[in-house]
C-alpha cells in the first residue's frame, strides 16, 4: 500500500509547483474576478402584448409587475419581454432572482407624470436621504436581479418631469445642469431637503410626495446585490439615468444611455462597492460616468464610501463632463479603475470636484489609456472649490493618484487644474505619458505636494516633472 501511495504523492505535489507560463492578474482583473455574478433558474415567462391586454381590468403595468412577482415567488427565472410597446405608466418594481429580459423591439415606456410615480419610496436626491417621487424602475433591497436584452427603457422626461430642472430664462427654455440661480421649479424643494440634510432632520420626516418637484432617478437599485444590466437602451430619464445606491457586486455592462435633459447623468454607482461597468456608450446631457458616496453632513452621517469600482472600454459622448468623481462624496471614494476610455468633447475631461462643505476623500484612483477629443475647462482636473459652497469647513482628502497614457487634442482652458488648499493639499499624484496637443494654460498647480509628472508634454513642450505651484488661486468657471 505504501507503494501505490508514494506516486500519488509525488505527483500532486508536482502538480502544486508554480507554473510559469501563467501570468499574474492585474489589479483590474483581481477585482473584476472578486464581483459576485447574478444565475437564475431556467424558468421562463413568457409575456408580450397579448398577455398584457388579456384581461382589460389588468394595465399592462400591473401584467407585468404580476409576471416579475410570480417569477420570484416561484424561485427565479427569466420574465421574457417580447417585442411592442409597452404603455407602463410606472414604476416596475424589480424582485430577487428574477432577470427581466428585454428582447429587441421591445419598449418599456413609462408616462413621465409625476403624479405615476407615487406613493413615495426610500432614496438619495443628490446625495441626500429622502422619500420622494419613485424612480421608474426601482429595486429596494433585492437579490440577484438583472435586467437584459436588447429592449429599450423609455422614460419619457419630457412629458412634465424634466421640465423642473429647466430654468425658463435661458434660449430654448434654459438647461441647468449646473444648478445655478434660476427660477427652475424644483429650486425650493432642492433647498428645503439640503437643509434637512445638513441638519439631520430625521428621515421620516423628509417626505416630498404630491405636489413636489424632486427629479426622480430612471432606474435605481437601492441596497441590491448581484446586479446586472446588459445590453439594454435607456433614453430621456428624469435625472441620473442608472443609480446603483447602497449596492455590492453591480456590473453595468453593453449599455446605451440616449438621454440629453438636465442632470441626465449616464451611471452614478453611488455608496456602492464591487461594480464594473463595462463597453457601455453614454450619450447625456450631463457627466458620463459620476461616482458619489453622499452629500455634507447627511454623507458624512451614512458613512458608506463608494469603493472597488471599474470603469472599462466604454465611449463617452456626454454633453458635460467625462469621468468624474463627486461632487458629492462626503462618504468617500477609493479603489477605483479606470481605463480604455474614449471621451469626445466635454466641459471636463477626468474631474475630481467637491467644495469644503463635503469632507470625505477621494483615493487610490487608477486611470489609464484615455483619449480624449476635447475639454472646454480642463483635461485633467482636481476641483476643491466647486460650485454651491455654503460656509462649511469640512475639507476632502485627494491622494494617492497614478494617472497614464492619456491623449488629448485640445483643451480651451487647461490642460492640468490642480486646485488645492492649506487644510489637506492634494498629494501624491503621479501622472505618466500624459500628452495634450494645445491648450492655452499648460498646468495650474496650487496647494500640492508630492505631484509629479513624466514623459508629458502640453502642445509638445515637456511638463517638468515637478511644476512651480502657482501663488495665487486662480479659477477655472467650466463646470
Amino acid at each position: 500500500m505504501k507503494h501505490a501511495i508514494l506516486p500519488l504523492l509525488c505527483l500532486t505535489l508536482a502538480g502544486c509547483q508554480p507554473n510559469a507560463s501563467i501570468e499574474p492578474q492585474s489589479p483590474i482583473d483581481q477585482l473584476v474576478a472578486g464581483i459576485a455574478l447574478t444565475s437564475f433558474p431556467d424558468r421562463v415567462i413568457n409575456f408580450d402584448l397579448q398577455v398584457s391586454n388579456r384581461n382589460p381590468e389588468c394595465t399592462p403595468l400591473s401584467a407585468l409587475q404580476h409576471a416579475i412577482d410570480s417569477c420570484s415567488l416561484l424561485g427565479g427565472g427569466m420574465v421574457d419581454v417580447a417585442p411592442g410597446e409597452y404603455l407602463l405608466g410606472g414604476p416596475l418594481n424589480l424582485k430577487s432572482n428574477v432577470n427581466l429580459h428585454l428582447q429587441e423591439g421591445a419598449c418599456l415606456k413609462f408616462s413621465g407624470r409625476a403624479d405615476d410615480f407615487l406613493p413615495v419610496v426610500l432614496t438619495r436626491f443628490e446625495g441626500t436621504e429622502l422619500y420622494g417621487h419613485s424612480p421608474m424602475v426601482y429595486a429596494q433591497h433585492q437579490y440577484n436581479v438583472a435586467i437584459t436584452g436588447q429592449g429599450v427603457i423609455d422614460g419619457q422626461a419630457g412629458v412634465e418631469m424634466a421640465a423642473w430642472g429647466y430654468d425658463g430664462v435661458t434660449e430654448g427654455g434654459g438647461n441647468a445642469l449646473h444648478g445655478e440661480p434660476g427660477v427652475r421649479p424644483e429650486v425650493p424643494f432642492v433647498n428645503q431637503l439640503r437643509q434637512m440634510g445638513e441638519e439631520l432632520t430625521p428621515l421620516p420626516q423628509r417626505v416630498f410626495a404630491e405636489g413636489t418637484k424632486l427629479r426622480p432617478t430612471c432606474v435605481e437599485l437601492l441596497g441590491c446585490s448581484r446586479v446586472l444590466l446588459e445590453g439594454i437602451t435607456i433614453k430621456d430619464s428624469p435625472f441620473w439615468t442608472i443609480h446603483p445606491l447602497y449596492c455590492d457586486n453591480v456590473i453595468v455592462r453593453g449599455v446605451t444611455i440616449d438621454s440629453h435633459f438636465p442632470n441626465n447623468d449616464g451611471c452614478d454607482p453611488e455608496s456602492s462597492s464591487n461594480v464594473l461597468i463595462e463597453d457601455c456608450l453614454f450619450r447625456c446631457g450631463d457627466d458620463a460616468v459620476a461616482i458619489k458616496s453622499g452629500r455634507d453632513a447627511d454623507g458624512r452621517r451614512v458613512g458608506r464610501p463608494s469603493e472597488n469600482i471599474v470603469v472599462r472600454r466604454c465611449d463617452f459622448q456626454s454633453e458635460c463632463n467625462g469621468l468624474c468623481i463627486g461632487s458629492e462624496m462626503s462618504g468617500g471614494v477609493q479603489n477605483v479603475w479606470m481605463d480604455s476610455i474614449k471621451i469626445g468633447t466635454v466641459k471636463n475631461a477626468l474631474y475630481f470636484k467637491s467644495n469644503r462643505d463635503r469632507g470625505g476623500f477621494i483615493r487610490g484612483i487608477h486611470v489609464s489609456n484615455v483619449n480624449i477629443e476635447k475639454a472646454f475647462g480642463a483635461i485633467l482636473r482636481f476641483e476643491t472649490n466647486y460650485f454651491g459652497y455654503h460656509g462649511g469647513n469640512y475639507q476632502a482628502q485627494y491622494e494617492d493618484f497614478d494617472i497614464s497614457h492619456v491623449h488629448a487634442g485640445e483643451a480651451e482652458g487647461y490642460a492640468i487644474f490642480y486646485d488645492g488648499n492649506d487644510e489637506k493639499p492634494i498629494r501624491r499624484i503621479a501622472v505618466d505619458d500624459f500628452h495634450v496637443g494645445q491648450a492655452p494654460h499648460p498646468w495650474y498647480l496650487y496647494r500640492t505636494e508630492d505631484c509629479t509628472f513624466t514623459h508629458s508634454t502640453v502642445a509638445g513642450q515637456p511638463i517638468p516633472e515637478h511644476p512651480d505651484e502657482s501663488p495665487e488661486r486662480q479659477t477655472c468657471d467650466v463646470w
